[in-house]
């Protein structure tokens, strides 16, 4: 049975039951406030930064950049490595059995997980992304800066966490947690600059088709992050690539949650 299968509308469902049980975990442990910490530190430099009056345009917009920066990647860090090690922690402290003897498919194990997972980092976002603008309050949005891109750009983050979350949980279900975790960073960090190196490199080379073709299908995650193109003062994206990218993302995270789901039934435990 497929993750989307997997998902019901009643409230006490158990992707939804389980997805619960996983934001008490998130809670609960302690290297998350490392999270909480870092951003605090980012926000006392920007607050210092006002209280000493250092309000110029360019200074406003480098730690405007800056903090949404932090919100995105810090996002992006929580949503990753609680995706990368919930199934397979649970796997080797063998706590999965009594949650699978019940009436509960594997399926939606992943669907709740997942639930979880992508709505701590959306949750996350938003939370930092709030504490960003509400320190700049009195300059945001800057003259040239489009409120429409900044709406869109959270959206699409969050989509990208989805997608980042989806990704993990399927890596962590094929390869151990160490490589699995390093695979999905990798692409959602530095993916989108090392295909492009690559596909530089083939050239117009025999393979260059079928590589190009094969690249297409890998998540690239820099068309979903537009916070940097928010503050250089970009127009909003038209309606059309605003909403083929977030198609894009949506379907492609519904595809690697269904392998996940797949993969996960094929799984020995």
């Amino acid at each position: 049975m497929g993750a989307a299968n997997a998902a019901s509308d009643h409230p006490r469902s158990p992707a939804n039951l389980i997805a619960r049980t996983v934001w008490l975990e998130i809670s609960r442990r302690e290297e998350y406030f490392a999270l909480l910490i870092l951003m605090g530190l980012y926000l006392v430099f920007a607050i210092g930064a006002r209280l000493v009056g250092n309000t110029q345009p360019e200074a406003v917009a480098l730690m405007l950049n800056m903090g949404l920066w932090f919100s995105a990647t810090l996002s992006a860090l929580l949503t990753l490595v609680t995706s990368v090690r919930l199934i397979p922690a649970e796997i080797e402290a063998r706590t999965l059995y009594p949650l699978l003897a019940k009436p509960v498919t594997r399926g939606e194990v992943v669907l709740g997980k997942f639930l979880a997972v992508s709505s701590a980092g959306c949750l996350c976002l938003l939370v930092f992304t709030a504490l960003t603008s509400l320190t700049w309050a009195a300059e945001f949005p800057m003259p040239g800066q489009d409120m429409l891109l900044f709406a869109q750009a959270f959206i699409l983050q969050a989509a990208a966490l989805a997608l980042l979350g989806s990704l993990a949980m399927l890596l962590s279900l094929l390869a151990p947690k160490a490589p699995a975790m390093l695979v999905a960073g990798f692409l959602y960090f530095a993916g989108t600059s090392a295909l492009n190196v690559l596909r530089s490199a083939v050239g117009s080379s025999s393979l260059a088709s079928g590589i190009d073709w094969t690249l297409n299908y890998i998540p690239h995650f820099s068309k979903l992050c537009l916070f940097q193109r928010f503050t250089d003062g970009a127009s909003a994206l038209p309606w059309s690539d605003f909403g083929a990218l977030l198609l894009h993302a949506l379907l492609t995270t519904f595809l690697l949650l269904t392998l996940a789901a797949r993969a996960f039934e094929r799984r020995v435990i």
